[in-house]
């Protein structure tokens, strides 16, 4: 692996997203912008959806998988009266109510809610679910349909439900693996006059909100700023012969700022512990260290293969540092034994 980037912190960006850029092209003009060495997604949003994605920077994205499975808020507008191959406006018409669309407004509501709680769902052919190899969108682009099986998903909540003349919005916190695309598609089956998502905003992945998010032209336009101060500067002070680059910004510990970053530590909602830094030496090198009970709060909790998130003090400043996850390997009778995980600094 090259260690060339200059954005060298462990950790994630929640960006906003903006509509008609890929998942894909949104986060590596992050990295380039930013110059970290690696990034990753935690859940694509389509070209056509915008929102809330959490970009794992660095050797975070060794935890995609963690950050992949939480729940998610979205919300999503669509129009009744028509039903597209992929289920949004970006596909051709294949289904369209011919005569007026005249239901009562207690009966979209009940229908809608009638999606909440435990259910099953057949993914859209236009999505990434891959069957013997290849993705279901690489065959509905050949016009070749395929049987998907249903899964069970949940839909936790359905709120603020909007109604104007044949367009409706609402909110849905729904678990990992939803698609949003489908359920309006359902919905619209169910009401007798089909539909087609319109817009869909990904506002909530778990605890992480659009609140706390920042775009790629916010991103932009700050950065520039700090060039422009930085240069002006310079011309004040003509003695001073250095020239502007990212390491500037960095230094002056703008970056972390302006792109709202979040230390790693922060993914983890595991119990915390600390060590001794002869301790913390040993499980760096991939030893099994031993601990005492008082190190937990609750000793009934401590059980083989559970996590935990490790500090240690820093000799020079004397504050407790995150220093990556353990795993409890055995447990004896006045002790516990520690070995680290695949995150270690």
């Amino acid at each position: 692996m090259k260690e060339n980037g200059i954005f060298k912190s462990d950790g994630i960006v929640l960006l906003n997203k903006s509509k008609g850029i890929s998942s894909f092209k949104a986060i590596n003009k992050l990295k380039w912008i930013i110059k970290s060495n690696k990034v990753g997604h935690a859940g694509t949003l389509d070209p056509i959806a915008e929102g809330l994605l959490i970009v794992m920077v660095n050797n975070a994205t060794k935890f995609s998988d963690n950050l992949m499975k939480r729940d998610k808020e979205y919300f999503v507008e669509f129009e009744l009266g028509y039903e597209t191959a992929t289920y949004d406006t970006e596909g051709e018409v294949t289904e369209k109510y011919e005569s007026e669309i005249n239901i009562s407004y207690e009966k979209i509501f009940e229908v809608i809610n009638s999606f909440t709680g435990e259910i099953t769902q057949i993914p859209p052919m236009y999505s990434a679910i891959k069957i013997n190899g290849e993705k279901l969108y690489e065959l509905a682009r050949k016009g070749i349909e395929v049987e998907r099986q249903a899964r069970k998903i949940k839909i936790y909540s359905i709120r603020e439900i909007n109604i104007e003349q044949n367009k409706i919005s609402f909110y849905a916190e729904v678990s990992s693996g939803t698609y949003i695309r489908s359920l309006v598609r359902d919905i619209g089956r169910k009401l007798g006059v089909y539909a087609t998502m319109t817009r869909l905003v990904r506002t909530k992945i778990d605890k992480y909100s659009m609140d706390e998010s920042v775009s790629l032209e916010e991103i932009e336009k700050k950065l520039n700023d700090e060039k422009e101060i930085f240069e002006k500067k310079l011309v004040k002070d003509t003695s001073d012969d250095s020239s502007y680059n990212e390491n500037n910004v960095d230094g002056n510990g703008k970056i972390e700022e302006i792109i709202k970053f979040k230390n790693i530590e922060c993914i983890f909602n595991y119990e915390k512990i600390t060590v001794s830094e002869e301790k913390y030496k040993k499980l760096k090198n991939g030893m099994t260290v031993l601990v005492g009970f008082k190190k937990f709060k609750d000793l009934h909790t401590v059980v083989e293969n559970n996590l935990y998130c490790v500090y240690a003090k820093n000799e020079i400043s004397g504050k407790k540092e995150f220093k990556g996850i353990v795993k409890v390997t055995r447990k004896s009778h006045d002790k516990v034994y520690l070995k680290r995980e695949k995150y270690f600094i």
